[in-house]
């Protein structure tokens, strides 16, 4: 599995904001999940070692694995 943060697409976005709440909770989230995987934070879904955090925390919103809690400020996990 190849994750490419290029080949999400506005739909595919506009899915995600409605799924989460909005752009900001989805910037805020993947923020926060970035910073936990360049910290060392294992990736919760499985393939093909990569250092693309941005598209591995993209790829994790989109399986439903990661959301952003109540607070605005927690990544929570499934």
């Amino acid at each position: 599995m190849t994750l490419d943060v290029k080949k999400l697409d506005y739909p595919e976005l506009e899915s995600l904001y409605k799924k989460l709440g909005g752009k900001y909770r989805v910037t805020v989230l993947l923020q926060r999940r970035v910073n936990e995987l360049v910290r060392g934070s294992p990736k919760l879904i499985s393939g093909e070692q990569t250092k693309d955090f941005i598209g591995i925390a993209l790829e994790e919103i989109k399986q439903g694995k990661i959301w952003l809690s109540d607070d605005n400020l927690t990544v929570a996990k499934a």
